[in-house]
Order: structure tokens, then sequence, then C-alpha cells
């Protein structure tokens, strides 16, 4: 049997070009200039043809570590994975806020099961660290994917993302300022975070990905900082602003209408 040792933060050596951030907006309760109405271009198309996706779609079906995150969703249910992204958020890190301990969240989210299903399925050895965020980061995905498997249908022009909520995360600066970031991007360039997002770590589309993300990246930094992130970590902060934006977009308010009219 061919060993296969799978480590989550050995994908995050590849890094971006520092970013710097140039706009003026008002500035928000963070001391950022980030936008607060996450509001989608009103012309807006989806330039990632057929082909790019359906080619994503064959190596995410691939790729070990979407497997073992479609495993545990498939193994949880709707309902309990819905209801457990409902009471976490980014800042999720500990099992006992959600009141589990490591075991019983294994057993209930059957983490053993779902190691050994993937390596017998591709004759390897599986290993992987069994942390809260993790399990996030994999319930996440798999939530998104199962709704908008081949393409974002939920991407409607000028339609606008509502805040954010942070059942376990309200006070943690460093979670909103990641997702504030990230919900920036997400309603600058939605159909670019979401193709990014497709696109396993380590395919040789991911420099693709992101060259043609970049353009939004920049204008969604706090005044005057500079950052560093990985792939994978964008990914991992796309993906929380992707399904956020997918279940909290309407259309935009209506002007009120002017006096004497």
């Amino acid at each position: 049997m061919r060993k296969l040792s799978v480590a989550i933060l050995v994908s995050m050596a590849l890094a971006m070009p520092a970013l710097a951030q140039s706009n003026d907006d008002d500035y928000t309760p963070l001391g950022s200039r980030i936008k607060r109405d996450r509001q989608f271009p009103t012309e807006l198309e989806d330039r990632f043809k057929y082909d790019q996706r359906s080619k994503v779609d064959r190596e995410r079906s691939k790729d070990m570590m979407a497997q073992i995150s479609e495993c545990l969703y498939k193994r949880a249910g709707p309902d309990l994975a819905l209801g457990f992204l409902d009471k976490t958020d980014f800042g999720f890190s500990d099992f006992r806020q959600i009141n589990l301990d490591v075991d019983r969240a294994q057993k209930i989210y059957g983490f053993g099961d779902c190691l050994d299903r993937v390596a017998d399925a591709n004759s390897a050895s599986v290993q992987l660290r069994w942390t809260p965020n993790y399990l996030r980061q994999w319930m996440v995905q798999e939530a998104y994917f199962s709704r908008y498997r081949d393409k974002p249908t939920w991407i409607k022009p000028g339609y606008v993302v509502s805040e954010r909520t942070y059942p376990l995360s309200e006070h943690d600066r460093g979670v909103r300022a990641a997702m504030d970031f990230a919900d920036c991007v997400v309603a600058a360039d939605p159909y670019g975070a979401d193709y990014f997002y497709r696109i396993p770590d380590g395919s040789p589309n991911v420099k693709d990905a992101l060259n043609a993300l970049m353009p939004a990246l920049g204008p969604c930094l706090p005044q005057g900082m500079k950052m560093q992130v990985s792939p994978y970590g964008l990914r991992v902060w796309l993906g929380e602003a992707l399904w956020h934006a997918a279940n909290h977009s309407a259309p935009a308010p209506a002007d009120p209408p002017k006096a004497g009219q």
C-alpha cells in the first residue's frame, strides 16, 4: 500500500505577493476603511467558462481532502452540518464552545470513519489532525458545494450582502478583520472568489485564478496596511465569505422618495 501523509499546514507554503491598500472610504468600527455596504457590481458577468469549471471540478473529485470533507458532510447530514455552521463561526477553536469534547465530536461527525474510507478508496494512508477550525472549514466547503455544485447561481448583480453575526467571536478583532476583508473581496468579485475557492490546494490552476482575483484584493485591505497570506489561507477566508453571501444577500433597498414626490 502506498503511504501518503497529508498535513494541511504544509499546503500553505506557496505565498502570495504582499498587498497594499489604497482606498479612502469612511472608517469602520474596526478602524479600517473597508466599505460596509457589501453590494455586488450592477454589471456582473461570469468570466469563467464551462470548460474551466469542469476542469477544476474534476480536480476536486480526485483530491483527497475534498473527499474527506464530502464524507464528513454526508455522514453528518444537512441538518446536523448546517446546525453546526449556525452555532459556530470562523473563530471556532475549542469543541467546548459548543459543549462537546474531542472524542464525542469525532464520534458525532465520523472523523475516523471518513479517514478510513478515503484511505481505502485511494490505497493510501491518510494522517490528519482533528481540530475545531478544520471541521468548520470542511463543513463550510461541503455545504457550499452541496448547494452550488456546478456554478454560483446565488450571485445576482446589484444585490447587497448583510452584515455578519458572530455566535462565538463577537469581540475577536482578528476574526472580524479577516472576515471583513474576505466579505469585501467577495462583494467586489464574487465570480472570481467562487472560482478560486473551487480549485483544490496545490492545483496548477491556482496561480491563474489568483491573478484574476488580484484586482479585488488590494482595495479591501485596511488603509495603509500590507498583508501576506497564503493561497490556502485566502481560500479558507473566501469560503466563509462565499457561504455568508450566498445565505445573506438580497436586492438593494429602493431609494426613499424625495420630498414633494
